[in-house]
């Protein structure tokens, strides 16, 4: 068993997007998991994928606020590990208070997947997560929650160095291997249009070896939720 079977049934929360919360299916799924006093809850944003994407900090700012008036959470802070690392990192989460939700944003995948790595922040998303946090990915966020990002390299959108800031082999499956807390399986979004056709899927799964796992295909506004040992797809 890997350590991606363990997560699925560690009781961990998940709200795993194509293109963030955007139906109402999702939305009152993560209002039901963040219970009956959301006032009392803090969220972790995470805004780095957002910014290799050319999204400014006041961009990332407006969207964690957002967020956290439509769900009436207590307090919402952008953290970005890539700037913020190790003990640092460790004191401001710290300093949230009860972490409710861990918020990881779009963007480019690779450089959100090297910076958590980089800065200790695998292990605090955890940590937190062990303690009730619920995890919501959109697009990058989703990826980078799965078994690989190496998803990305299906539809290769994704600058891969990061604007020349990363210098990695993301072909080595190590490297790219994800945060892998969806239950062992790896995540793929915006398959919309012709990546939503299944023979295009297999073929890339097939391409790039990912054959061995599952694989959960969503178009945007579709989501997929992990409660526990319960896991089902959302529109």
């Amino acid at each position: 068993e890997g350590p991606g079977e363990a997560a699925g049934r560690s009781g961990h929360r998940l709200i795993l997007t194509s293109d963030g919360l955007t139906s109402g299916g999702l939305k009152a799924e993560f209002r039901r998991m963040l219970g009956t006093s959301p006032e009392n809850l803090s969220m972790w944003y995470i805004p780095t994928a957002l910014i290799y994407e050319g999204g400014s900090a006041a961009l990332a700012s407006r969207m964690a606020q957002g967020i956290g008036r439509e769900f009436k959470l207590g307090k919402v802070e952008v953290i970005d590990p890539e700037h913020v690392r190790g003990n640092d990192l460790r004191e401001r989460v710290d300093g949230l208070g009860k972490v409710g939700v861990v918020w990881a944003e779009m963007g480019n995948t690779y450089a959100l997947r090297h910076h958590l790595r980089e800065s200790g922040g695998d292990e605090l998303v955890r940590k937190l997560m062990d303690k009730g946090a619920v995890y919501v990915g959109s697009s990058a966020g989703s990826i980078v929650a799965g078994r690989t990002v190496q998803m990305a390299f299906w539809k290769d959108w994704d600058d891969r160095s990061a604007d020349g800031t990363i210098n990695v082999n993301w072909e080595d499956p190590s490297i790219a291997r994800g945060l892998d807390i969806a239950g062992g399986r790896s995540i793929f979004p915006h398959a919309n249009g012709r990546y939503a056709n299944k023979s295009w899927q297999d073929q890339q799964a097939q391409r790039h070896g990912h054959t061995d796992h599952e694989v959960v295909k969503l178009a945007d506004g579709e989501g997929f939720v992990i409660d526990g040992d319960k896991a089902y797809p959302v529109v």
